[in-house]
């Protein structure tokens, strides 16, 4: 077999123009490394935030280059930039294989292959999938699409006689240490150092990491692309990433698992193994811990460690809410994990959605109270999203509030379109801003921001009744 050519796109948003909060890429790091380590291919990987012109890019790369496979990630929100990326490959060269990845084929598969100019859609989690899919073509050459040879790679979804089909599911990789770290040599990551990443921190030089995959939880909202079974790597191995990233250059890291301390024996053993190395760092949780399993010796242990940011996501106040969406949280022990975290200034944010599928007026003040009366520092208010082939999706549908005219860029965390509660467009925009307004217009939280924010503080600019609007994103649709 020759030696692969493999070319690796990020798609990002079309519409945040504003570079902050920007993550490396790190499924396709991930997936670069995995390539190399198995197939000593040859990567390139592209990322559209910092690129003036990513399809001109992609193109030259395509007609001087012709990789052997271009693989092209993104969220839902991303994706109308991903199909432009593919048709900028096929416009070189049609018989160039283009493969989408990340989140949205993984939700909704039938979207992304109603686009000719994509060739396959790889689901779930991709190093395997993509590695052993490389393999293949390189190997197969223009005879990879027969079914015969495509139907033998697990894990993908492509174009048959019937519509969309699916090839064998791809188990969930089980030894995540066996994984190589991700191929940071392939791209600037120091340009993200400006942006500031997904914690509410500042901006400062930092990296992010996953200790694990998998959340056994059941909310509705989940694209479940990691699977259902919590997976974790060894405290060793994580400890042995820290050390690399120290070596990279920082010590503040963003932890991204969906559940970190789902095992909290194990979580333990992983902050003390980081203090017995004198690995001591600048922990971020932005993805969230699970608040009501966090045990006051976890905290102790995040304090000695040292902590830029622990995210808790509540989502609602409303019991009801919870169980509707089977997040089933105990709000006593929420409230409990924060003021444990507020007792030792651990910087800590809070997630909430807004606009749920049922939700009633009361039901909003009251998480609107909750998160208020709260010692957090920060709160986020979320639009609730019904990303296809979620239960939310379902619960749009049932209540009659799917919008016929929906975009794939309206799939965005803040403004998003989407109010499926039983309140009045009006009534529920104004106590969106009313939340945001409430929480940050209080002087003793202003305070607390200012003395426990690590690295300076800074309120999301919701906070001053930013409300972004349906016409917004349609005009960005017609552009």
């Amino acid at each position: 077999m020759k030696r692969p050519y493999v070319l690796l796109v990020k798609s990002r948003s079309v519409v945040s123009k504003i570079k902050k909060g920007t993550m490396p890429p790190m499924g396709l790091l991930y997936i670069a490394a995995n390539l190399r380590a198995k197939l000593n291919a040859e990567v390139r990987l592209l990322d559209a935030m910092f690129e003036p012109d990513i399809l001109k890019l992609v193109a030259a790369e395509v007609r001087t280059r012709r990789p052997d496979v271009v693989g092209i990630s993104a969220l839902t929100a991303e994706s109308f930039l991903a199909h432009k990326l593919a048709a900028a490959v096929k416009g070189e060269d049609r018989t160039v294989p283009v493969v989408m990845g990340g989140p949205h084929p993984s939700s909704n598969p039938g979207e992304v292959l109603g686009d000719h100019n994509i060739d396959a859609a790889a689901i779930g989690e991709g190093e395997e999938t993509f590695t052993e899919l490389a393999r293949v073509i390189a190997e197969e050459g223009p005879r990879w699409l027969e079914p015969k040879v495509i139907h033998g790679v697990a894990g993908l979804a492509v174009r048959g006689e019937g519509g969309v089909e699916f090839t064998p599911p791809r188990p969930p990789i089980q030894d995540l240490d066996s994984l190589p770290f991700p191929a940071w040599d392939l791209i600037d990551y120091k340009k993200f150092w400006a942006t500031g990443g997904m914690a509410t921190v500042g901006i400062r030089p930092y990296l992010p990491i996953f200790t694990s995959r998998g959340c056994p939880y059941h909310c509705v909202f989940c694209h479940q692309i990691f699977g259902k079974k919590f997976r974790a790597r060894s405290p060793e191995n994580v400890a042995e990433e820290v050390a690399l990233i120290h070596r990279l250059g920082t010590k503040h890291i963003e932890v991204l698992d969906d559940i970190s301390n789902f095992d909290p024996d194990r979580f333990d053993r992983m902050l003390q193994l980081l203090l017995e190395r004198g690995l001591e760092s600048v922990l971020s949780f932005p993805n969230a811990i699970r608040a009501d399993l966090m045990r006051e010796s976890s905290i102790d242990l995040l304090k000695r460690v040292g902590t830029g940011e622990v995210s808790v996501a509540i989502e609602t106040a409303s019991e009801r809410l919870q169980k509707l969406l089977k997040k089933n949280l105990s709000l006593d022990k929420v409230s409990r994990t924060i003021n444990m975290m507020a007792d030792r200034r651990i910087f800590t944010r809070g997630f909430f959605i807004l606009g749920l599928p049922t939700e009633t007026e009361a039901e909003m003040r009251a998480t609107i109270r909750f998160a208020h009366e709260s010692r957090l520092h920060i709160a986020l208010f979320f639009n609730p999203n019904p990303f296809p082939n979620t239960e939310m999706y379902d619960m749009f549908a049932k209540a009659g509030k799917l919008r016929p005219d929906a975009n794939t860029i309206d799939f965005e965390y803040f403004g998003a379109p989407f109010n499926a509660s039983d309140m009045l467009d009006d009534t529920y925009r104004r106590l969106y801003r009313r939340a945001y307004y409430g929480f940050y217009l209080n002087p003793a939280r202003a305070y607390r921001i200012a003395r426990d924010g690590p690295f300076g503080w800074d309120i999301p600019a919701r906070a001053f009744g930013l409300f972004r609007n349906y016409t917004s994103f349609r005009r960005l649709k017609e552009s």
